[in-house]
């Protein structure tokens, strides 16, 4: 059986040269890659992506989300940037902007996939499913004709790293459904419960609260503690943020791996085969998602940019070439005693990253087999350069 191509551009730069430069090799990238092999003329293309937090700014660069923008245009499709609600849409918008992503920057419009709701979506069943058998997806997201997924790679607390998987089956499905019922949450907990407190741990430092996206926990005194169960979104914020572990989400990393490849399958069962393409970049990767309300150091330095239309071999790659570098010191990984390259973002989360690979390449969303096919310099423009 063929092996999955995955093309990577490093990011090192050694010559002095725009050729040689990341988003130059982005360009690149984009070329090998052929993207009129996935985007037909006047096709509507999703570009998905995150926009980060109030506070978590090391997401994918607009200079990059404009060079794919650019790309897309060029194929004969029509590109809009887009993520589903993460808090409040209109605020969530306002979010984007203060990163740096609108209309001017990319060169495309930015929406809101899911509605000013962040209910404006489908059911859709899932193919094989063990525990979700149906989930709405963000109707922008399944309306599209293509789309590109533009993942920031990076630490996860739950899943132990996120990418691409993590990108479609998290972020391509809205928090609530149409009817109002949780939708998203649903993939962080088991049977849709709600976060278990425990009073005895509790010290009441509101830090929980002041995290919730819905304003669904009240606290008075040290006396009331309510966890709103329609209000909810069951996104974990609160238990990720809980040092006490007064709160718990009743989940385990498997189950937790099972439900996000199960999501992602619904996703991309939306499109017709090869209209999807993953472009992983690892650049600034942090230890934890870009939903956090902050943005720590990166625990390993820049390794460069992964394409490929599996979701699967992207992320495995991605895995292969960060675990080959070494731990960055006065970061998350130094503080834990980490030197020596490996398993990174397991290490600093205590997770095992293997399992949403494991799972994803089980349940028939891609191979873990790959081929990497290396790019060094934009190619169009000029012969290579022998100074440095």
């Amino acid at each position: 059986m063929e092996k999955t191509k995955v093309f990577y551009a490093t990011a090192r730069s050694k010559v002095w040269n725009y050729d040689y430069s990341l988003p130059a090799k982005l360009e690149e990238l984009l070329l090998k890659v052929d993207l009129s092999k996935y985007i037909a003329p006047k096709d509507k293309v999703a570009i998905k992506t995150h926009f980060g937090s109030h506070g978590a700014f090391r997401i994918v660069r607009p200079v990059f989300i404009r060079k794919i923008v650019n790309a897309v245009k060029a194929a004969g499709g029509k590109p809009f940037v887009t993520d589903t609600t993460r808090i409040e849409s209109l605020d969530y918008l306002e979010v984007a902007a203060e990163n740096g992503l609108t209309h001017l920057t990319c060169g495309a419009p930015v929406l809101i996939a899911d509605g000013i709701k962040g209910m404006d979506a489908t059911p859709v069943k899932v193919e094989g499913a063990k525990h979700i058998q149906e989930i709405s997806v963000a109707n922008g997201i399944l309306q599209a004709d293509a789309m590109i997924v533009v993942s920031h790679f990076k630490g996860h607390l739950q899943a132990g790293f996120g990418g691409a998987i993590k990108n479609i089956g998290m972020g391509g499905v809205s928090p609530k459904t149409l009817e109002g019922k949780n939708n998203r949450g649903r993939l962080h907990s088991v049977d849709d419960k709600l976060p278990a407190w425990d009073k005895t741990k509790c010290t009441w430092c509101g830090r929980c609260g002041a995290i919730c996206p819905t304003e669904a926990i009240t606290i008075i005194g040290r006396d009331i503690y309510e966890i709103n169960d329609e209000a909810c979104w069951r996104c974990g914020r609160c238990a990720r943020i809980c040092k006490d572990k007064a709160l718990d989400m009743p989940i385990t990393s498997e189950r937790l791996n099972t439900h996000i490849i199960e999501a992602s399958k619904a996703v991309m069962s939306t499109f017709r085969p090869k209209k999807v393409i993953f472009i992983n970049f690892m650049l600034e990767m942090q230890p934890e998602c870009d939903c956090m309300p902050m943005a720590d150091v990166p625990v390993v330095n820049d390794q460069g940019i992964a394409v490929s239309d599996d979701p699967v071999a992207v992320d495995q790659a991605c895995i292969d070439i960060v675990s080959k570098a070494r731990p960055l010191p006065d970061s998350l990984a130094s503080d834990m005693g980490l030197t020596e390259a490996g398993d990174t973002f397991g290490s600093v989360n205590k997770k095992e990253t293997r399992l949403s690979l494991e799972i994803g390449e089980k349940m028939g969303l891609g191979s873990r087999s790959y081929e990497l096919v290396p790019v060094k310099k934009k190619t169009a423009t000029s012969e290579p350069e022998e100074w440095e």
